[in-house]
């Protein structure tokens, strides 16, 4: 039976195998532990409707699920089944298998291999009560709300600054006879020791928590602030700046949390470059990679964790998880037609409806993720001047590029906060803002001619961008037509990836870049604080820092880490001087112009219909790539009527 998911919030959207695995006993999701004060949403009664199985389906049981706001929610769900093989595929290779490094995505390979202390409840997204959609990374994620254990049974904040890990029990590093990294550990259990060795690790001096998030009470010594607890040899110790301990727990916990042995961070680590190094605790072991071809991933028959809608089956299900390397687009597709690959994700919506066209069966979600955006240096003139930075936006057909060059399928205003079901609350609608902000969306080059004559360019002005991407380069070729009919001739500077990563993080492009606006990413102000060792931040802004600081000491509130975007900042931060008189934080990132955001395409998730658990979850658990993958399960029956 087909599913077309489609989210309406901004405009109306690998191989057989023939084993199968024996389940195992349970243990069901573990529940948070809550800092104190927490507030209680009030409860409302709902009597559930009567769920009726579909009579071709017969492997169904009814599963029943509770919302935080306390609406029961009934769902049959096919029961899993064991065995397989899960084929995916992507176009670039992993370069280190370290999650301590840049942004964490360099090392992807590790979501399947290696366990957070923390996740997303599972019955919580799309398979089950529907909280989170899965479909791409927010922040704060883990939203803290919908956040339970992995690695970590629970844990406590007894004050501001301390976080307390209390780490499971009974999970074994994996043993694999033929690789010298596995042999040092030597399958032996995990303990608190090693936490504190990797999070020592994970902050030390040039290490991205240090560099982004270096809130320990002692970021020179970190043995001073992360250390076993004298009383319990299970449970780890975290000492932060106060108000600082969601730091930890959003970005140590889960996308730079993948927990390595001590034995492995020791001999290869700072970083960790070569897979053999990889030493599992998670429901995937990697047997080979073959250098720019393909990962294969085998289960881990000893994995910890058991299915929170089925408690008597351990994870994972599917026997092979193998990722193929496949830059070439049209081969991907030619996969997803035969049946070779399971799933394909972030494919834009010309090449989905091609693949939908030619196989009607494939199930698929849409959805609105980062915005492009060209990015000028604020260091450099003319972009020192917010006439400027206002004229090159009032220059652009937004709706002209939406109707034409995306025939219809993007969103026009995404920035700062992208319009996805998990931020649907505080997306607020363009025609609900100011009209200082609704300007810089029209069409206006008479205005913006005005603009830059105003700022002493009457006749216009001279200006370059670095790219990479093919449909980046294409995008600029628009705005470059635009911008030529107020006088500021663009030229266009292609670099290769390599190239164009160092200018970017060396911050040595001369006037602009070719960027994107990871507008899911709402509470770390991302691009807007100079402290970030991504090369992303392009400004110093007196109102962003305070604000990050504001919503970490918020996360434990998530109505009211909401609030930051949406009330005036001269309430949510009315101590701060600078921030006297100041509108919203959507509305105030517009008002600055400090980038130049184009129209957001929609992108598609689609998959075979025998993948199921799947529902285009992808982002399943947390930021961590592949982590969803323990949930899946291949209907080989199916598969096989299918003659796949």
């Amino acid at each position: 039976m087909k599913r077309k998911v489609i989210w309406l919030v901004v405009s109306g959207w690998m191989v057989a195998a023939l084993l199968l695995s024996a389940c195992a006993p349970a243990v069901v999701e573990e529940e948070k532990v809550v800092p104190k004060e927490e507030v209680v949403t009030p409860r409302e009664e709902v009597v559930p409707k009567e769920v009726v199985a579909p009579k071709e389906v017969t492997n169904l049981v009814k599963w029943t699920g509770t919302k935080l706001d306390g609406m029961v929610v009934e769902k049959m769900i096919e029961k899993p089944r064991y065995g397989g093989v899960y084929v995916y595929a992507r176009p670039t290779q992993p370069s280190l298998w370290d999650p301590t490094t840049r942004g964490g995505h360099i090392s992807w390979p590790l979501g399947v291999t290696n366990d957070t202390p923390t996740v997303i409840s599972f019955t919580r997204g799309p398979v089950g009560t529907g909280e989170w959609s899965g479909i791409v990374s927010v922040n704060p994620d883990p939203p803290y709300d919908l956040t339970v254990g992995s690695l970590a049974e629970s844990w406590e904040l007894p004050d501001d600054s301390t976080l307390i890990y209390h780490v499971r029990k009974g999970v074994h590093w994996t043993l694999e006879p033929a690789k010298e990294a596995s042999r040092l550990v030597g399958g032996r259990q995990m303990t608190a020791d090693d936490w504190v060795a990797y999070f020592r690790y994970a902050y030390r001096k040039g290490a991205y928590l240090a560099l982004n998030y270096g809130y320990l009470s002692d970021m020179e010594n970190p043995d001073n602030s992360i250390y076993v607890s004298p009383t319990d040899k299970w449970a780890v110790v975290m000492k932060f700046q106060p108000g600082q301990t969601a730091s930890q727990f959003i970005y140590g916990g889960s996308m730079h949390g993948e927990i390595l042995a001590p034995e492995v961070i020791e001999k290869y680590g700072t970083p960790i470059i070569d897979w053999r190094h990889v030493v599992s605790n998670g429901p995937f072991i990697l047997k080979e990679y073959i250098d720019a071809s393909a990962l294969t991933y085998v289960r881990n028959p000893n994995y910890w964790m058991r299915d929170p809608f089925f408690p008597e089956n351990q994870l994972p299900y599917v026997d092979t998880y193998r990722v193929l390397i496949i830059p070439d687009l049209s081969t991907l597709m030619a996969g997803m037609r035969t049946g070779r690959i399971d799933m394909k994700d972030g494919l834009n919506a010309e090449d989905a409806e091609s693949l939908l066209k030619t196989n009607p069966e494939l199930e698929w979600v849409s959805w609105v993720s980062g915005t492009p955006i060209v990015e000028p240096r604020h260091d450099v003139k003319p972009f020192d001047d917010l006439r400027v930075r206002r004229a090159l936006r009032m220059a652009i057909n937004y709706q002209e590029m939406v109707d034409d060059y995306y025939q219809g399928k993007a969103a026009l205003f995404t920035s700062p906060v992208a319009p996805i079901p998990d931020y649907e609350d505080i997306y607020i609608p363009l025609e609900q803002l100011p009209e200082s902000v609704q300007e810089l969306y029209g069409y206006h080059p008479d205005k913006a001619r005005q603009l830059l004559a105003e700022a002493g360019y009457p006749q216009g002005f001279k200006t370059e961008v670095i790219a990479y991407l093919a449909t980046d380069i294409d995008l600029l070729q628009i705005v470059k037509e635009y911008w030529a009919k107020i006088g500021v001739d663009l030229k266009i500077d292609v670099r290769d990836f390599s190239v164009f990563n160092s200018m970017s993080l060396g911050f040595t492009f001369k006037q602009m870049r070719m960027s994107n606006d990871r507008s899911t990413l709402i509470f770390t102000m991302n691009k807007y604080r100079p402290n970030l060792s991504d090369g992303m931040r392009v400004l110093d802004n007196p109102v962003a820092v305070p604000l990050f600081t504001e919503s970490m000491e918020r996360y434990y509130d998530t109505p009211k880490q909401k609030r930051l975007v949406t009330d005036p900042l001269a309430e949510v931060l009315a101590n701060l001087p600078e921030a006297k008189g100041l509108p919203n934080w959507i509305s105030y990132v517009n008002e600055q112009a400090w980038f130049v955001p184009l129209p957001s395409p929609y992108v598609y998730n689609l998959w075979q219909p025998w993948l199921k658990n799947f529902q285009g979850a992808k982002n399943a658990t947390h930021w961590v790539e592949g982590s969803y993958v323990r949930y899946l399960w291949i209907d080989q029956k199916m598969k096989k009527a299918m003659g796949r």
